[in-house]
C-alpha cells in the first residue's frame, strides 16, 4: 500500500528545505527504525549522510512495490540536496555539475569544507568539489551575487586535505595564526599544492583563493567579507578573522 501523506518526516540535523553546503552532515544512514539513502547531491560515509552539493535540502520517501513486505521494518528515506542557482539566501552558491568519480590531482582548484583546526599548524580539510580551471579567470572566488558564478564538478566521495600554516598566506611566516585565518565549517577555494602520504597538501597563497563562504556562529547567517583578512555578520555586526578569497570587486563590499 501506498505511503500516506501523514508520514512522519525523518529526524535531520537540518530542516527539510534549508540551505545546505558540501560537506554538511544531515543525519544517521541508520536511526531507530528510519533509513535514509543518500540520493542527488549527497553521500554516505561512516554511517552519516553528507551534502556534496549547496543547495535546498529535500526527503522523499522511498517508494515499496505491493509485494514487497519491509514496510512494517520502518521507513526508508531518499535524502537528497537539490541546487539552487539563483539562491538570495547564500551568496556564495554555485551551478553545480553531477558528481563525479575522478581523483583530484595536483594543481588543481578544489572547494573544500574545513573539518578541523588543530592549533598552531594546520587544518583538516574535506576536498568536496574540483573547480574546472577555465572557470578561473571569470570566477575570481566571486563572493558577490551579482556576478557570473562557476560551475563546479562535486565529488562522489570526500578527499582528505591538510592547510597548513605556511600555506595559508602569500609569503606567510610562523607568525600567521591559523585560527584567525579559517574556522571550522568554513568553506574555501585552495589549490593541490602537493601529495601527502595520506591526504592532499592544500594551499590558499594566492590571493583569489581563501574562505567564500564562512557562517557567524551567533546568527547563523552568511557573513561578508569587508577586507582580505576580515568578515562581518550582516545581522549581529559581529566582525571575525579569515583569509578571505579575493573577490572580483572587493572595494564595493560594505
Amino acid at each position: 500500500m501506498a505511503a500516506t501523506t501523514t508520514t512522519q518526516l525523518p529526524t535531520l540535523r537540518h530542516e527539510i528545505g534549508a540551505t545546505v553546503t558540501p560537506g554538511d552532515r544531515l543525519g544517521l544512514a541508520t536511526r531507530n527504525k528510519t533509513t535514509l539513502i543518500a540520493g542527488k547531491g549527497t553521500y554516505l560515509r561512516q554511517g552519516h549522510v553528507y551534502a556534496s552539493l549547496l543547495g535546498k535540502l529535500c526527503a522523499t520517501k522511498h517508494q515499496v512495490d505491493d509485494n514487497d513486505n519491509m514496510e512494517e521494518d520502518g521507513d526508508t528515506w531518499i535524502i537528497s540536496v537539490q541546487s539552487e542557482k539563483s539562491s538570495s539566501l547564500n551568496q556564495s552558491s554555485y551551478m553545480n555539475n553531477s558528481s563525479t568519480s575522478i581523483c583530484p590531482e595536483v594543481g588543481m582548484l578544489i572547494v573544500g569544507r574545513v573539518t578541523r583546526v588543530m592549533r598552531p599548524t594546520q587544518a583538516s580539510i574535506d576536498v568536496v568539489a574540483i573547480v574546472p580551471e577555465d572557470d578561473t579567470n571569470q570566477h575570481n572566488t566571486t563572493i558577490s551575487s551579482s556576478t557570473k558564478q562557476p560551475s563546479i564538478i562535486p565529488l562522489h566521495e570526500p578527499f582528505s586535505g591538510i592547510l597548513r600554516q605556511n600555506e595559508i598566506r602569500p609569503n606567510s611566516s610562523l607568525e600567521v595564526r591559523i585560527e584567525e585565518c579559517i574556522h571550522p565549517g568554513d568553506v574555501i577555494l585552495a589549490r593541490i599544492h602537493a601529495n601527502g602520504e595520506r591526504e592532499y597538501i592544500l594551499t590558499t597563497a594566492e590571493a583569489e583563493l581563501g574562505v567564500i563562504q564562512a557562517i557567524c556562529e551567533s546568527s547563523g547567517c552568511v557573513m561578508q567579507p569587508i577586507s582580505w583578512k576580515e568578515m562581518i555578520c550582516p545581522v549581529s555586526k559581529v566582525k571575525e578573522g579569515r583569509k578571505v578569497a579575493k573577490p572580483r570587486q572587493m572595494t564595493r563590499t560594505v
